[in-house]
């Protein structure tokens, strides 16, 4: 009787299978270092993050790579401002007076002023208000002076009080056989509980006959002069002394300036307070831009 094999194969299926159970699991990790600590199973290992930064480009890497940089022009620092200009009018009640026009150009720091002033001699005759029709007007003799002005906005720290300052130079050829003066002027703006308003004092010193056969003939004067500015800012009040050379006495005006539409102004004072023979002065005069 033949003895079937069929137990055999089973047993050796059977260990087989059980093998491979009790063996260790093995796996293959090639990307870790040998010997190097291995973190314990359960927990999350450490996240890191890089940034690379790229090397230096040069000078020229805070400019932004779509603009073309340019140096700053050296004349956008001495930008001339927009010219101011004036025409003044005056007259007395003696029919003496002047026109002048002036034309101003300011640059920061700096201002400059050149123009041009007619000054009109009394009438020769008494009742000139009632005879403005008479040809004889014709004949008063005026004489114009050229003027220029050149000044400082703004003073160093270490001047005391003013704020601003000026040299004026004037030469009129037909008064007193060839007229000239020089003067420096000091102003200083100021403003307190919503009025504001300025000073300046004018010290100028004048001589006369420098064309003629003579020797010229100095003298000096001395101006101080008060703007204030009411609060609705159409009307000014103007206070003012002088002292000359002449006579060494002061004398003061009082007035007041309107502005009656756009810049066309008015005043009227009373001068020579003072003197023996005090007077009115009417003045009328528009600024524009140039």
């Amino acid at each position: 009787m033949l003895r079937t094999c069929r137990p055999l194969l089973l047993r050796f299926a059977a260990a087989a299978a059980l093998i491979p159970a009790a063996m260790p699991a093995v796996q293959a990790r090639p990307d870790e270092d040998y010997g190097a600590p291995q973190p314990p199973q359960g927990f999350i290992p450490q996240a890191t993050v890089t940034f690379d930064i790229p090397a230096d480009p040069g000078p020229a890497r805070w400019r932004r790579p779509h603009r073309v940089w340019t140096p700053t022009p050296a004349d956008t620092y001495a930008a001339v401002d927009p010219g101011f200009g004036s025409v003044t009018g005056q007259r007395d009640v003696k029919g003496a007076g002047s026109v002048g026009a002036t034309l101003q150009s300011q640059t920061p720091g700096f201002v400059a002023t050149t123009g041009v002033t007619f000054d009109i001699p009394a009438d020769p005759y008494p009742g000139f208000a009632q005879r403005w029709d008479r040809t004889e007007m014709a004949q008063r003799t005026a004489t114009g002076k050229a003027q220029a002005s050149f000044g400082l906005t703004d003073l160093p720290w270490f001047v005391p009080f003013w704020q601003s300052a000026r040299v004026e130079a004037s030469f009129d050829p037909q008064a007193g056989e060839g007229t000239g003066q020089l003067a420096a002027v000091l102003s200083r703006a100021w403003s307190i509980v919503g009025l504001s308003g300025s000073f300046e004092d004018r010290y100028a010193v004048t001589r006369g006959g420098l064309l003629g056969p003579e020797a010229p003939v100095t003298s000096w004067e001395i101006d101080r002069n008060t703007r204030l500015e009411l609060p609705w800012h159409t009307t000014a009040l103007l206070l003012g002394g002088q002292v000359t050379s002449a006579d060494r006495r002061l004398t003061g005006s009082v007035g007041a300036e309107q502005t009656l539409f756009g810049p066309l102004k008015a005043s009227a004072s009373l001068v020579d307070i003072g003197s023996d023979q005090p007077g009115v002065k009417f003045t009328a005069g528009f600024s524009f831009n140039w």
